[in-house]
């Protein structure tokens, strides 16, 4: 029998507490507690919910979560409230108490932070039980997710924060051993944050372990000798490729012992260890993910007859890899000749040239890309392991912006536009094939003296917009311009890596709607470049027509000259009344997707 009258220490003098109990459920030596992981950022309705009554079946102690627990992201505090609202209800399924953690999700910005202050209190804190220490930091005292150097705005400062953990690690310096949770990986990251090595300096030479969560992908690192645990997801965004990849949905069942804790991953359909996967089996996967790369380059005139497409294979591990590319060709676009696996020695890079023609010549702007399934055969930890990673082919040319004939009021009305380029069918590999009865479009660039021009006619059989609902909420096109010089320009990087290294606030990008919400939270971090263009959307019979002038000063400062050219991304967001979710027609593959292609999208000035 499992006693129930163990307390655990905690001190506050807030009326709000970021937990829902403090009376322990555990056995009377060691004891054991869960920890659960991101449910936002793009949540899986039913996974969250669904773990609450498995974690009650593991009889843990307490439950601590790593943050991300709702969508948030807003500054509606009706809605905020109803999200918290809604959480609370899984939650109080649990039997044991549950410690909360702030993420990005969870306080973006300063209502947010309010709302937590008044449901929960202190963003950081700290609690015992039987001698270990938990210490609770909240990461986005130290930087944003979309603007790594600002604080989360709010009543909280990062030197209160810091001036905190000094004193409980001070004051709890003979704890038997400590647990961090924090949401961001801090120390997972190319510049750790200076404050992240002042708390491992605090730190010591005590015993701990520190748990976080937010890159959906699980790994075990190791520094200073102790284990870094970045879990994978309870019900977030995620590929769920499996354990190779560090990607699946789990709680995390920790026992602690005279030893020090005990880590066992619990997934839906079973357990696996703590060392599921490691920095060192990232790294090599990460390599192999990136192994094939399309190469930039333009073919001459306005038609496609046929040519070759040039693939990189680098091998950036350390034991040989052997790459088969498997060719699906289509309609405009043929696979002409042999596609032999390529073996690559470590360290090595390989030239793969693939030969295509079109049965009927066609304009570059009206062909969809092939698909090129490549099977990589390599070893992960001296592991054999077998990849299979999609690439797109597809011919590329420069197309022209020319001088507009006449000046251009950008209102929504397109009478003194030619639209010439025509998306009917689907241009990312990635996307379903969408009906062009449902959704296609119709654009076309041009520029003046001030501005870079793009005017779109989107033929949509139900428009789903309002001013209440975000931009990525409702149908509307979604348009990157990146006039950066050349290589970085032509290069793909995913949308992670480019918010998190700041790429994408050197580029234009906006979402033009039919009916553009007065404040767009996942959009507001852009502002100090979307400020600065001029948009106007308007309903049609047929759907909508958008407006878009990009500034020349902001392209000749970002070219670092005047601008020759540009390169456009863009793909329509369409949701349907009456049905879940959206989908994206792509011109071209999406540049921060799974299967760019470099170069695409890229128009030079006439």
């Amino acid at each position: 029998m499992l006693a129930r009258d163990a307390q655990i220490q905690a001190s506050t003098t807030e009326s709000a507490k970021p937990w829902t109990g403090l009376a322990a459920n555990d056995a009377p030596e060691d004891f054991s507690f869960v920890v659960v992981s991101d449910r936002t950022g793009g949540h899986r309705s039913g996974v969250f919910e669904s773990a609450m009554p498995k974690v009650n079946l593991l009889e843990p102690a307490f439950v601590v979560s790593v943050g991300d627990l709702i969508e948030g992201y807003t500054d509606d505090r009706s809605r905020v409230d109803a999200e918290w609202n809604e959480f609370r209800g899984f939650v109080d399924q649990l039997d044991v108490p549950f410690f909360y953690t702030p993420g990005n999700h969870d306080m973006s910005n300063s209502v947010m932070s309010q709302a937590w202050l008044e449901r929960f209190g202190p963003s950081y804190y700290h609690f015992t039980y039987k001698d270990v220490l938990f210490l609770v930091i909240n990461s986005e005292l130290f930087g944003m997710v979309t603007e790594p150097t600002v604080p989360v705005p709010g009543p909280w400062q990062q030197s209160e924060q810091m001036a905190f953990i000094e004193r409980v690690l001070q004051d709890y310096a003979n704890a038997r051993w400590t647990i961090v949770i924090v949401h961001q990986p801090l120390w997972d990251s190319d510049t750790i944050h200076p404050d992240w090595l002042k708390v491992e300096s605090m730190l010591g030479e005590r015993d701990y372990t520190v748990f976080a969560g937010h890159n959906h992908r699980y790994m075990r690192s190791v520094r200073h000798d102790r284990k870094y645990i970045t879990l994978a997801t309870t019900g977030g965004s995620s590929m769920l490729r499996g354990p190779l990849y560090g990607e699946f949905d789990h709680v995390a069942l920790v026992s602690m012992t005279r030893d020090g804790p005990s880590i066992a991953n619990l997934t839906l359909d079973g357990i696996l260890p703590d060392d599921v996967t490691t920095q060192a089996s990232r790294d090599s996967l990460q390599n192999l993910l990136g192994a094939v790369q399309s190469d930039s380059g333009f073919f001459p005139g306005t038609r496609f007859h046929s040519g070759e497409l040039s693939y990189r294979i680098s091998n950036n591990t350390t034991a040989p890899l052997t790459a088969t590319p498997f060719v699906t060709g289509n309609d405009l676009l043929r696979f002409d000749g042999e596609a032999p696996a390529v073996r690559v020695a470590p360290g090595a890079q390989k030239q793969v040239a693939l030969r295509f023609t079109a049965p009927r010549p066609a304009t570059f702007e009206t062909l969809v890309p092939a698909r090129v399934a490549w099977s990589l055969t390599a070893e992960i930890q001296r592991q054999p392991v077998v990849l299979e990673l999609q690439t797109a082919a597809l011919p590329l040319r420069e197309y022209p912006v020319r001088h507009v004939p006449a000046p251009v009021v950008v209102d929504g009305n397109l009478s003194e536009w030619s639209l010439p380029y025509a998306v009917t069918r689907q241009g990312d590999i990635a996307r379903a094939q969408i009906d062009p009865q449902d959704i296609s479009y119709r654009f076309g660039v041009g520029y003046d003296r001030d501005h870079f021009y793009l005017a779109a006619a989107i033929r949509d059989d139900s428009i789903v917009s309002s001013t209440s609902l975000s931009s990525l909420e409702q149908d509307g096109l979604v348009v990157s311009v990146d006039a950066r010089p050349n290589p970085e320009r032509s290069q793909n990087e995913s949308i992670l890596a480019a918010l998190s290294n700041g790429n994408i606030t050197r580029m234009a990008v906006d979402v033009l709607a039919p009916d553009p919400p007065e404040s767009d939270p996942l959009l507001d971090f852009l502002n100090a470049t979307r400020l600065q263009l001029l948009r106007s959307a308007q309903r049609t019979d047929e759907g909508y027509a958008v407006e878009l002038g990009v500034p020349t000063q902001l392209l000749n400062h970002w070219q670092g000259k005047d601008w020759r050219a540009v390169r456009l991304d863009l793909h329509a967001n369409d949701f349907d009344a009456g049905e879940y979710g959206s989908r994206r027609l792509h011109w071209q593959p999406y540049r921060f997707g799974v299967a760019p292609v470099a170069g695409t999208g890229t128009f030079v000035r006439e």
